[in-house]
């Protein structure tokens, strides 16, 4: 992921299509100084997939 932060946008995100299970959607992931990266999972998607707070879940990125 280093290499891509030349690709970075405001606040150093990246553009990305996230997909897990069988849901895809266009989002960003986003730079923390805590974790590496941050991937915002909409609430549409959680739902979708029967996600909870704590799940492992396998995801997909492509940029």
């Amino acid at each position: 992921m280093r290499r891509l932060e030349g690709m970075a946008r405001g606040f150093g995100s990246l553009k990305v299509t996230a997909t897990i299970g069988e849901t895809s959607w266009r989002t960003s992931i986003f730079p923390s100084r805590e974790t590496g990266w941050m991937l915002p999972v909409k609430a549409a998607v959680r739902k979708a997939e029967g996600l909870s707070e704590g799940d492992e879940v396998e995801l997909i990125l492509e940029f």
